[in-house]
């Protein structure tokens, strides 16, 4: 007998380290288990920026291996929301939700979820009981979900709750204080989420909301993101459909493409880099400034641009404008100086010319022309060029009074059917709701008869040329140039050969023509552009190779004020 207690005692300490290695075999697989949760957790919060990945996501990875259900509240400005309720069996849940849905939150509750966002520290319960159930809303539908035990630990930020995560078992001491560390490592986690996930959700609406055009891509020309604002700017009907296209397709020379990506591999910022890019829908050119950052890798090389694009169109065509305005203005002030004094030579040349003729001492003709009347013609001929000149540099005396442009339009084209050819139709669409204007009704005559001219010769094979008025009515941001306000608009427009932008830039400079030697004098359009502008009216064209071209002149009516002349 006494020989065995020594085998029995041994057997016992075998027992007994058995157990405990068991004990903490277990406790090892479970610490396991709980930090590859956690891992798997860590890896769900990575995408919880998308919009297709929700708290609930998360806390189902808890369910039902750590808890049997799980709840997440955060601290909203009107009150505390209970952002996800995750069940082990669905029918549950859908009744804890129903419930929660119809129950508002007990803010000032004396443990759980409550008590964690009033102190900041974690609650546990490792036993419920009656007490515990006491003043819950509805105590049957949590024993039936399981409250044996509860663990609620804070999600924290920079010293301040804004949450609380709560699991829940149906057994008693399934949770102890060795669950704390991991459960709150856990909080963390998901408050760190939540913090990211708003950052990038004001990022994000910044991004989308910003007056400039903003877009993301990557060195192969792959456009990653952009706001709506740039799908606008480049004729895109949706975000998505501007995604679709490389970017590099959106500039009209790819070589500034490949500049912007050279100059930031070195530079790694650029400020308003003047480019130009073209609409998707109708290629027209938009002059941009770019401010563009990029994201490197470790290795320096080039990730990611971001882009900042501001629309410079309106400011450049409005720099164009006033070069073209000061260009006219001193071309202007040349030839009005030279039209005055060469004038006043043509005065005295005629005078004398015809006193000559008059007094009968003229030479005899020869051939059957004579030379005093060919002399007259040629200095009433030059006279005439004076005069236009005078009209574009506006030293012209004007007598200006109320008129009615479509009057005026009805009164003049039985004329100009007869000064274009047979092949080209001249059609009137006149709008009876416009004003009258103050205007020269002589000047208006010869701007309409120059206009109409112009139009023929550039419609060599015929066509159509259209004479239209109506009453528009200008915004704020129209036109930088004009007032807002009622104008009354004659245009003139043509379905011919059209004009290039550099022939387009120049329409308005004397003796500037594209016809050949000989076959004009250039001084239509700027004759036109003289009378419109000392009148107190605006005039443009808008013009396109092959799809015609159209003169646009604008009238401000009586209540309107005028330009400056």
């Amino acid at each position: 007998m006494w020989v065995a207690l020594p085998a029995l005692a041994v057997a016992a300490g075998a027992l007994v380290v058995s157990i405990f290695l068991e004990r903490a075999r277990r406790r090892d697989r479970l610490a396991a288990a709980r930090w590859a949760m956690i891992s798997r957790v860590s890896a769900v919060l990575a995408e919880i920026l998308h919009a297709d990945t929700t708290l609930e996501d998360v806390a189902r990875l808890l369910v039902p291996q750590f808890a049997d259900w799980c709840t997440l509240h955060l601290v909203e400005e009107a009150a505390i929301r209970r952002a996800a309720v995750v069940h082990a069996d669905p029918e549950i849940e859908r009744r804890l939700r129903r419930r929660f849905a119809e129950v508002p939150f007990v803010v000032d509750a004396s443990l759980g979820p409550a008590r964690v966002i009033r102190t900041g520290e974690f609650d546990l319960l490792e036993e419920a009981s009656g007490e515990s159930l006491a003043g819950q809303g509805d105590p049957d539908l949590l024993r039936t979900a399981g409250f044996g035990s509860r663990i609620s630990v804070p999600l924290r930020l920079r010293q301040q709750t804004f949450g609380a995560l709560s699991l829940h078992r149906k057994a008693p001491h399934a949770y102890d204080r060795g669950d704390v560390e991991w459960a709150q490592d856990l909080a963390q986690r998901i408050a760190l989420a939540i913090e990211a996930a708003r950052l990038y959700a004001d990022a994000r609406r910044l991004f989308e909301q910003s007056a400039s055009a903003n877009w993301v891509i990557n060195p192969d020309g792959r456009i990653l993101a952009c706001n709506r604002t740039l799908a606008q700017l480049l004729g895109f009907e949706s975000i998505d459909d501007a995604l679709s296209v490389p970017a590099v397709e959106l500039f009209v020379d790819a070589a500034d493409f490949r500049r912007l990506l050279d100059d930031l591999a070195v530079y790694r910022h650029l400020s308003n880099r003047e480019t130009r890019l073209k609409r998707h829908d109708d290629d027209r050119v938009v002059h941009a400034l770019v401010t563009a950052a990029g994201d490197f890798d470790q290795n320096g090389r080039l990730r990611r641009v971001i882009a900042f694009i501001i629309d410079h169109t309106a400011q450049k065509n409005l720099e164009a404008q006033l070069r073209q305005s000061q260009r006219l203005e001193a071309v202007g002030q040349l030839a009005g100086g030279i039209a005055h004094d060469f004038n006043n030579l043509l005065t005295v040349i005629i005078g004398c010319a015809e006193v000559m003729m008059a007094s009968g001492a003229r030479p005899a003709p020869e051939d059957e022309r004579d030379p005093m009347e060919e002399l007259l013609k040629a200095a009433r001929s030059a006279a005439g060029l004076t005069k236009q000149l005078l009209a574009f540099s506006r030293r012209q005396v004007l007598q200006p009074r109320l008129v009615d442009v479509n009057d005026a339009l009805r009164s003049v084209h039985a004329m100009l059917r007869r000064l274009v050819k047979e092949n080209i139709v001249i059609v009137l669409n006149l709008d009876p709701r416009i004003a009258a204007v103050r205007f020269d009704p002589g000047q208006l005559d010869q701007v309409i008869v120059n206009l109409v001219v112009n139009a023929a010769d550039a419609l060599p094979r015929g066509g159509t040329i259209t004479l239209s008025t109506a009453r528009t009515v200008l915004g704020e941001d129209s036109r930088p140039d004009m007032a807002p306000g009622d104008y009354v608009t004659l245009a003139v427009r043509d379905d011919g050969i059209g004009m290039d932008d550099e022939t387009l830039a120049r329409a308005f400079e004397p003796f500037f023509t594209t016809k050949p030697l000989g076959k004009g004098t250039g001084l239509g359009l700027s004759t036109v552009y003289g009378i419109v502008k000392q009148s107190g009216a605006h005039i443009w064209i808008e013009s396109k190779v092959g799809a015609g071209t159209s003169v646009t002149i604008c009238f401000a009516t009586e209540q309107q004020p005028k330009a400056a002349v």
